[in-house]
């Protein structure tokens, strides 16, 4: 009994680790040229196979879809924001998939 619960205790602490790993990552961002920003973005939207959507715009700078891939439902948002992280003081756009 309690070797099972020695092996539920390290399962959920690897877990934890791989999750706390994950969040800080290294993200190196490479450069797109000008101009060409909107070729990486209807990029992915096709490696991504989202086509197939309806669309809102919630705000001028928040684009949501709601799309069919595979027989199921799934939203795409695509935000800019500016000035709510202090860390970064440029312009960026975010997708959730």
């Amino acid at each position: 009994m309690h070797n099972n619960k020695m092996n539920r205790l390290v399962i959920i602490l690897l877990f934890l680790l791989l999750n706390i790993i994950n969040c800080n990552k290294v993200r190196v961002y490479e450069r797109i040229e000008r101009d060409y920003v909107a070729d990486k973005v209807f990029n992915f939207l096709y490696e991504n196979d989202i086509n197939d959507c309806f669309s809102f715009r919630e705000d001028y700078d928040h684009l949501l879809l709601k799309c069919l891939r595979d027989n199921k439902v799934f939203n795409v948002e695509i935000t800019i924001k500016t000035g709510e992280d202090q860390r970064y003081d440029f312009k960026r756009i975010s997708y959730v998939i």
